[in-house]
């Protein structure tokens, strides 16, 4: 599950992954705006379906910032 983080907020909850698939995430640009900002964005192991809590329950297996390239 891909998951956007500000600060010391708790995660927001981008959209689920599905194993061996590639996605496409809409960058609005209110969230645009966020990772300016310094959001990071991080990935977690979740069940099938994601996260039933709105919260990582699996290890996070990727984290960072995005800068301009």
């Amino acid at each position: 599950e891909l998951w956007l983080i500000e600060g010391e907020q708790a995660p927001r909850s981008l959209g689920v992954i599905p194993v061996g698939a590639n996605v496409h995430i809409v960058v609005t640009p209110e969230l645009k705006q966020k990772i300016a900002q310094g959001a990071v964005l991080a990935i977690s192991l979740e069940p099938a379906g994601g996260s039933t809590t709105g919260q990582p329950t699996g290890p996070v297996v990727a984290s960072g910032d995005l800068v301009s390239i």
